[in-house]
């Protein structure tokens, strides 16, 4: 009889087109949307060469190792540099500047200096290369003030191979795409939208609301089965929706969620779960219409969802160390933080205690809307 009646609630359920909708169709445009929003941000941060004209006074001309610098760090050849330079005069450089043509000047007399419009990265970085070509000449003045023996000539291989004594180390194997937190945000709200089937399955199961539940309430079946059987169907069905989400935002979009895809899936499933109990609970405590029911599911969903980062990814942090309490009680933050958590870490404590969390909430409110239904008495059907 449970596998009789779950087979014809999937039927049921997947006529639903309204509710396919909003559950499927809603959360891939969303998906396609930020894509579309996000797709040239890794590409802003491409790094182009950096316009800088250079002032011939005759202390440039008798200044070889700034000329050397320059050279070292410029575009030779057609090949890509630190610094595109413009070697000119001074009215000419001041017009360039004026004319945002470049992004700095560089005199080297009365003394090496910069001169700029206005502050920004580039400008930073000419100045940090300045002073560190500043520092590396006095070091050198000051070796072979100390051993006349010593030339410039031999030092400057010495100066040429810099070697770097920190490498950096991934901390996955996965390259973690600063935007895909949005997405993760987009699968948790995804999965409450699961909330729409849960408060379907109890408007269905009360006399009040619908026929359909007049007719269930004189059915010989017991409360208890028809509901779990209902979840279960709901639960299949959203379980599948999410997963093509999932799919959709990694092998179409290329958002990568990390490799380790059963736990993956294990996540999504007690996400999935989550939103139908939660769905289902309003159905059950509410006493309102059905337009004030989902409404109240939608108006929280969206709030819960911003609050785990997917207007703003910062809000996340915010509100994690500044009220950590409302992180733990947020169900679309846990989600977010697992699958954030399985990237980082892997399965760790901080993975199964979001996952513990989630489940909690979903028996919590699974056995609420339960027991909500299971004290109601009609007078009459």
């Amino acid at each position: 009889m449970i596998f009789h009646l779950l087979q014809y609630r999937l039927k049921c359920f997947l006529k639903d087109r309204q509710m396919i909708f909003w559950t499927l169709i809603f959360p891939l445009l969303l998906a396609t949307l930020f894509n579309l929003a996000f797709a040239n941000l890794t590409e802003i941060d491409t790094f182009i060469e950096i316009p800088v004209a250079v002032v011939e006074h005759e202390a440039y001309r008798q200044n070889e190792a700034l000329q050397m610098a320059l050279a070292a760090a410029s575009i030779q050849n057609g090949e890509g540099g630190l610094f595109r330079v413009t070697p000119t005069d001074e009215e000419t450089a001041r017009q360039l500047l004026a004319e945002n043509q470049v992004d700095g000047i560089i005199f080297a007399e009365p003394d090496l200096h910069l001169v700029v419009k206005q502050s920004g990265l580039n400008q930073t970085i000419l100045k940090s290369f300045l002073d560190d070509f500043s520092q590396t000449s006095q070091a050198l003045s000051d070796i072979i003030a100390v051993n006349a023996t010593i030339s410039i000539e031999s030092l400057l291989p010495v100066v040429q191979d810099r070697r770097d004594h920190i490498s950096t180390v991934p901390i996955s194997k996965d390259q973690l795409n600063s935007t895909v937190i949005y997405f993760y945000s987009l699968i948790a709200m995804t999965a409450l939208y699961g909330g729409f089937w849960g408060m379907r399955i109890v408007n269905e199961n009360q006399a009040n609301l619908s026929t359909q539940g007049a007719r269930a309430s004189v059915a010989p079946v017991h409360k208890l089965l028809r509901l779990m059987v209902d979840i279960s169907a709901a639960l299949v069905i959203q379980y599948g929706i999410i997963l093509v989400v999932i799919a959709y935002i990694q092998l179409v979009l290329g958002y990568r969620f990390g490799s380790q895809l059963g736990w993956i899936l294990l996540a999504a499933l007690i996400a999935c779960f989550m939103g139908i109990a939660y769905g289902s609970c309003i159905g059950a405590i509410v006493r309102t219409g059905e337009g004030i029911k989902t409404g109240i599911l939608i108006l929280s969903t969206m709030i819960m969802s911003f609050l785990s980062g997917m207007m703003y990814h910062g809000i996340k942090y915010i509100v994690t160390t500044a009220v950590p309490v409302l992180a733990f009680l947020n169900p679309a933050n846990l989600i977010t933080d697992a699958f954030l958590a399985l990237y980082y870490d892997g399965a760790s404590p901080r993975y199964f205690t979001n996952l513990a969390i989630l489940l909690a909430f979903g028996l919590t409110f699974s056995l609420l809307a339960f027991a909500v239904l299971r004290r109601q008495r009609y007078a009459s059907l």
